[in-house]
């Protein structure tokens, strides 16, 4: 009994579902204003890698923190494994008015800071960036933004240059749903980030949705600068050479808890 009770449980948390599967960023960017809803974890695990070279691998994890319909915050963490303990940690931190909370007109707002490191002169970026975003029937989410980094000694381009602000934007394709065996959905992803820094880039790819809560999103990241990759030192290129792109795969589950607390049952006449 107590072991079907686990897998009734391990099967429900699977199949757990939210608004969106993928974590608060696009692709590479987070140019999106979803945020993560209300203490429903999301984890994710990030790989970028060519022939040559690759980024460390990336876990995260990401929770919403606020109960309100109509403003909406998130917390997370992120660790780039292998690495030092003290360079590879980075948090990020997000609050967003979403789309409609004002009427059908009113597109989703959102602002916050990610890149925030442990050493002031070696991993803390301190990234503030802020976006609006609307969704359109045919078209998908677009959105636009952009963002300052508070510490011009590693927002530097390759040769030495600040390059500390930017713009932002990101598109979402309408869903395109399937509803097969193991594939719900599947959606198309691209964004940008200008700047020839660590973070300048371009990205998009295809997300697949086993379920709505668990998602594989991959596709190619072009970087603007791509020796400035070396300023990261948590996710910095390793390997032979500094490659202009890098192949991504992100696998993103949501953990809706809440799914997994039975109903109170009706009381006996």
């Amino acid at each position: 009994m107590k072991m079907s009770r686990l897998l009734a449980a391990a099967a429900l948390l699977l199949s757990a579902t939210a608004a969106r599967a993928t974590s608060s960023t696009t692709f590479w960017t987070p140019a999106t204003t979803y945020v993560q809803p209300y203490l429903v974890p999301h984890l994710t695990y990030d790989t970028y890698v060519s022939e040559r070279s690759a980024f460390q691998n990336d876990y995260g994890l990401t929770v919403g923190v606020l109960p309100f319909e109509k403003l909406q915050a998130e917390v997370g963490i992120d660790s780039f494994m292998p690495g030092l303990a003290s360079t590879n940690l980075y948090l990020n931190a997000k609050l967003g008015v979403p789309e409609g909370a004002f009427g059908e007109w009113s597109p989703g707002l959102s602002g916050g800071i990610y890149g925030v490191g442990f050493k002031s002169d070696v991993s803390d970026f301190d990234i503030l960036h802020a976006e609006l975003g609307k969704t359109f029937p045919m078209i998908g989410a677009l959105t636009v933004g952009g963002y300052y980094g508070l510490n011009d000694k590693l927002l530097v381009s390759s040769s030495g240059d600040v390059q500390r602000a930017g713009f932002m934007a990101g598109w979402t394709s309408p869903d395109v749903v399937l509803n097969l065996t193991g594939l719900n959905k599947i959606n198309f992803t691209a964004d940008v980030q200008t700047g020839k820094n660590a973070f300048g880039a371009v990205g998009g790819g295809i997300g697949l949705y086993f379920t709505p809560a668990i998602d594989i999103l991959t596709g190619p990241v072009f970087f603007f600068d791509s020796n400035a990759t070396t300023m990261l030192p948590g996710p910095g290129i390793r390997g032979t050479g500094r490659p202009d792109w890098l192949w991504t795969v992100q696998l993103d589950v949501d953990l809706d808890w809440h799914k997994l607390v039975p109903a109170a049952a009706a009381p006996k006449a």
